[in-house]
C-alpha cells in the first residue's frame, strides 16, 4: 500500500501538590517578540505554577478549569515544521478557584510524537506536510498529533484532532491514557474537532470520510446513543459545522478534494462557481434532509445556529471570500517571519429560508474564533464573541469583540500592540443567568513581557476592559481551541 493510500484510508482526511516554577520561554534574540507564540514548548511540559493576579479582583464564584489545546513543537535541530497545523498537540490546564489561577501543560503522548522525538526529526505526513516516505502509516492515528481542541465527556478529558480518534487524558495530571473509541465497531473512526453540546449535555459530532459523513450522537455520560451516515455529495473540506434544536447543519464549502495525496491540503481545489451548499438534517431521522444554496465562502469556524418557528434557520460564522492557510500555512511565522498579507474574514449572519437561497449579512468585525453562550447552542440568542483586530508586523488578533445581533452593535476591547489574543469562552455566572450575565475567559500573550495571561471580562461590559488578569512568568505557544469545566 503506498503512502498516500495508507494516509487517507479510513482517516477522515478524505474531506479528514507543591507548586513548581515552570521553565521560561523566550523568543530567540534574533526573532521578534511575538515569535514566542510559535516556539517549542519544553519537551517535559509545564509543571504546576501559580499565576500572578496583576489586574482587578478574581470574580466571586468563578471556579473551574480552562483547558486549551494547540500545536507546541515546531523545530527539530535546524529543521522547522512546514505547517503550523502539524505541530504536536499540547493541552494547557488553568485551574481557577479561591482567587487563584494555576497553570500546567503537557504534550499529548502520540505515536507520531514518540517516533519524531526519538528520531530527532519530522517524519509524519499531515495537513500541510509531505512527510518522510519511510514513516509507516497504517491508519490516520499513526499521524494524529491530537492538537486542535478538547472536550469533557463522561468525566474524561479528550484531546481532539479532526481526522482520527480522540486521545483520553487525565483531567488533573494531563497524562495521556490512550485512544478513545465510542463503540467497538467504530475504532479508528475520525472524530471532528468541533463537537456540539446540547443544553442537556448530549453531544453531536461528525466523522469526515470523503463524501460520506458519520454522525455521532453521544449521551451526557459519554456513552454512544447512535451513529449514522449521510452523503454530502463531494469531499468538501470541513473543520466545523453547527446545529439548531431540531436540525444538524453541515456547511459544504466549495473547497473540494480531488486527489488523495500528502500533504492533505494539496488535494483540494477551490471551486467558487459551485457556491456554498448547506445540508439540513433532521436530528430524529437522518434520512430526512434538504439542501440550501448560498454564495461561495470559505470558513473554519461557526458561532452557532437556531431555528425560528416558521423553519427559518439563522447561523453565524467567520466567513472568508476564499480559502486561507493552504500549503505552508504558518510556516513563515514558525520561522519568525510575517508578511502581513492575508485574507480577512467577516463575522456574518447567514439566513436559510425554508425554500430559496441563503441570505448573508456581514458585520464589520474581521477576525475568527467565534463563540457563544454554551447553554444557547441550537437556541435563539443575541451574543457572539470573536477575536478581532490586528497589529502591523505581527500575526494574530489584538482585540475581543462581542456582537449583539438584536441591536446590531458591538462592544470591543483592544488589548494593544503588544498582545496576541486567543479564543474567549462564555462562562455563565449562574444556571439561570442571561447571556450578558456571563464571564468571558480566555488567554493572550503579552509579547513585550513574553508572558501568557488569562483575562476575564464581563460579557455585558467588554468595552470596560477585563475585570481580572492573571499573568504567568513565561509564555506558552498559541493554541487553537478550549473548553471550560466548572467545579
Amino acid at each position: 500500500m503506498n503512502l498516500s493510500r495508507r494516509l487517507f484510508l479510513h482517516s477522515g482526511l478524505m474531506t479528514g501538590a507543591a507548586l513548581a516554577v515552570a521553565p521560561k520561554m523566550f523568543a530567540e534574540p534574533t526573532l521578534p517578540g511575538w515569535h514566542v507564540g510559535y516556539a517549542n514548548a519544553p519537551a517535559a511540559g509545564y509543571p504546576q505554577a501559580e499565576m500572578k493576579l496583576v489586574r482587578g479582583k478574581a470574580p466571586a464564584g468563578l471556579t473551574g478549569t480552562l483547558y486549551r489545546n494547540g500545536p507546541a513543537h515546531f523545530k527539530h535541530g535546524d529543521a522547522y515544521a512546514t505547517h503550523w497545523f502539524d505541530g504536536d498537540g499540547m493541552v494547557q490546564r488553568i485551574a481557577i478557584g479561591e482567587g487563584k489561577a494555576v497553570h500546567s501543560g503537557r504534550f499529548v503522548d502520540t505515536p507520531k510524537r514518540r517516533a519524531e522525538m526519538a528520531a530527532g526529526k519530522f517524519l509524519a505526513p499531515g495537513f500541510g506536510t509531505v512527510g518522510d516516505p519511510s514513516y509507516p502509516v497504517m491508519s490516520a492515528d499513526d499521524v494524529n498529533p491530537g492538537n486542535i481542541s478538547v472536550m469533557m465527556s463522561g468525566g474524561e478529558l479528550l484531546a481532539l484532532w479532526e481526522a482520527g480518534s480522540p486521545y483520553r487524558m487525565d483531567p488533573v495530571t494531563l497524562e495521556t491514557k490512550g485512544l478513545k473509541s465510542f463503540r467497538n465497531d467504530l475504532k479508528g473512526m475520525p472524530f471532528l474537532a468541533h463537537p456540539k453540546r446540547e443544553p442537556d449535555g448530549r453531544v453531536w459530532s461528525l466523522a469526515m470520510n470523503g463524501r460520506r459523513v458519520g454522525i455521532y450522537n453521544i449521551n451526557p455520560d459519554g456513552s454512544m446513543k447512535a451513529f449514522g451516515m449521510v452523503d454530502i455529495g463531494a469531499a468538501h473540506y470541513m473543520h466545523d459545522w453547527t446545529m439548531t434544536e431540531r436540525k444538524l447543519v453541515i456547511l459544504c464549502q466549495p473547497w473540494i478534494q480531488t486527489k488523495n495525496i500528502p500533504p492533505f491540503i494539496d488535494g483540494f481545489v477551490w471551486k467558487p462557481e459551485e457556491g456554498m451548499k448547506y445540508l439540513i438534517i433532521d436530528k430524529d431521522d437522518l434520512s430526512k434532509t434538504r439542501w440550501a444554496q448560498g454564495p461561495a465562502r470559505s470558513f473554519y469556524h461557526t458561532g452557532a445556529a437556531w431555528e425560528e418557528s416558521d423553519g427559518t434557520i439563522r447561523l453565524d460564522a467567520a466567513f472568508y471570500p476564499q480559502p486561507i492557510l493552504g500549503t505552508g500555512g504558518g510556516a513563515d511565522e514558525i520561522r519568525g517571519k510575517y508578511s502581513g498579507d492575508s485574507v480577512s474574514s467577516k463575522l456574518t449572519m447567514a439566513t436559510i429560508p425554508v425554500s430559496g437561497d441563503v441570505n448573508m449579512v456581514e458585520t464589520n468585525i474581521a477576525g475568527d474564533f467565534p463563540q457563544v453562550d454554551p447553554r444557547r447552542h441550537g437556541l435563539s440568542r443575541k451574543l457572539t464573541a470573536m477575536v478581532t483586530g490586528s497589529v502591523e508586523g505581527q500575526p494574530g488578533g489584538s482585540a475581543l469583540a462581542v456582537q449583539d445581533w438584536s441591536s446590531g452593535k458591538a462592544q470591543v476591547h483592544d488589548f494593544g500592540h503588544d498582545y496576541m489574543v486567543e479564543e474567549f469562552l462564555f462562562t455563565p455566572k449562574g444556571s439561570g443567568a442571561a447571556e450578558t450575565d456571563c464571564w468571558l475567559i480566555g488567554t493572550a500573550i503579552n509579547t513585550t513581557l513574553q508572558r501568557t495571561e488569562v483575562h476575564v471580562f464581563d460579557a455585558g461590559h467588554v468595552s470596560d476592559g477585563p475585570v481580572a488578569v492573571w499573568q504567568a512568568e513565561y509564555a506558552w505557544p498559541l493554541g487553537f481551541h478550549g473548553t471550560w469545566a466548572g467545579a
